[in-house]
């Protein structure tokens, strides 16, 4: 995305600090509580940064970019193999590596159902007893969920109709529970949930970003002043749900989604025209967000290991210090995993497709 062109933007460096500022507060908000966890004294004099906030909204940046970067597929078969290809590099390959350190100790105890569900992210397990081994895995699963459904969206003829439909009836599901779609009653509730449930709507906010991005060429002004406006609505709309603590209701779950969608869009535009200039190696940041936010949940694995092996060393660190050991622990990983790691089998996945 270096090349800022009508067609297929570059990459939109406001986008990738924003991506990597949604991941540090997911990765604030664990290492946190895990230092808080260790002491009775309140770490950081109880700041923390707001996790759901933050997923919500990679859900609707996840949506933005799918369709900026593949508006051009829809109804070209021949781009479904390659879609699916760089999608599956994307997820799984860093998600792997993280899953492997918990593995290495807790293999044994794992049963081979709860492997499968595991390595595939497959979005058809939901229940209150099923647990992650990577935490932030469970939003992987609707990442999936969206692709596996944008990737019949670019079938030639009938793929904008499958768009479509699938917005219609993911609305219905989620404001007319009690009047539910018949064929919604016979899918399994982990398939409903995935697939036809609020958190879409987030998704679809990102795609209307998308589309209002190619399609509007608002005067900077107007930009600003929406910016301006959408970020105050998020503010207030944050104070209701516990300054981004908990998840929004549905009547307000729109008004976030949208409200990200704006923000996403003004920030593209305006970076687009010029208005918004910032050094392009801040995109770096973007490029270490999903490692850092994948491979923190490790780390913090290692730790709990060895407190729980070494509980009298507790004693020994502050949680102010347990907190800063630990983010510089995951920061440092992060970079290691995206430019040794990541960015290397990026490139190789493009090379092969």
């Amino acid at each position: 995305m270096n090349d800022p062109s009508p067609e297929r933007p570059g990459k939109l460096v406001s986008l990738e600090v924003a991506r990597f500022a949604a991941a540090l507060c997911v990765g604030t908000d664990h290492i946190v509580s895990f230092a808080a966890s260790l002491s009775p004294k309140p770490v950081l004099g109880g700041f923390d940064l707001p996790p759901i906030t933050s997923v919500l909204f990679f859900f609707v940046l996840s949506g933005f970019v799918i369709y900026t970067a593949h508006r051009q597929d829809f109804g070209q078969p021949n781009r479904l193999q390659r879609f699916i290809w760089r999608r599956f590099w994307r997820i799984y390959p860093v998600y792997w590596l993280s899953l492997a350190i918990p593995l290495f100790f807790l293999w044994p105890t794992c049963s081979p159902g709860y492997l499968a569900k595991i390595f595939t992210l497959a979005p058809f397990t939901y229940n209150n007893s099923f647990r992650e081994l990577i935490p932030p895995a469970w939003s992987l699963r609707f990442e999936i969920a969206f692709y596996l459904m944008f990737a019949l969206a670019l079938l030639p003829r009938v793929g904008r109709y499958i768009l479509g439909a699938w917005i219609c009836i993911t609305a219905w599901h989620v404001y007319q529970p009690m009047k539910p779609m018949g064929f919604i009653l016979r899918l399994p509730h982990a398939v409903a949930w995935h697939f036809f449930g609020p958190h879409e709507l987030m998704f679809f906010a990102g795609l209307g970003a998308g589309a209002a991005f190619f399609r509007l060429r608002l005067h900077h002004r107007w930009l600003w002043s929406l910016l301006a406006g959408a970020s105050f609505a998020l503010v207030l709309l944050a104070r209701l749900d516990d300054w981004g603590f908990l998840y929004p209701s549905l009547d307000r779950t729109p008004l976030v989604a949208g409200s990200f969608a704006i923000i996403i869009f003004c920030l593209a535009a305006l970076e687009r025209g010029g208005h918004l200039r910032l050094n392009h190696r801040l995109a770096w940041f973007g490029a270490m967000s999903y490692p850092f936010y994948i491979i923190h949940p490790s780390v913090l694995f290692l730790g709990i290991d060895f407190f729980y092996y070494h509980p009298g060393d507790k004693q020994m660190f502050s949680p102010l210090t347990i907190f800063t050991g630990f983010m510089v622990a995951s920061l440092t990983a992060s970079v290691l995993v995206t430019f040794l790691y990541d960015r290397p089998l990026q490139r190789l996945s493009r090379r092969m497709l």
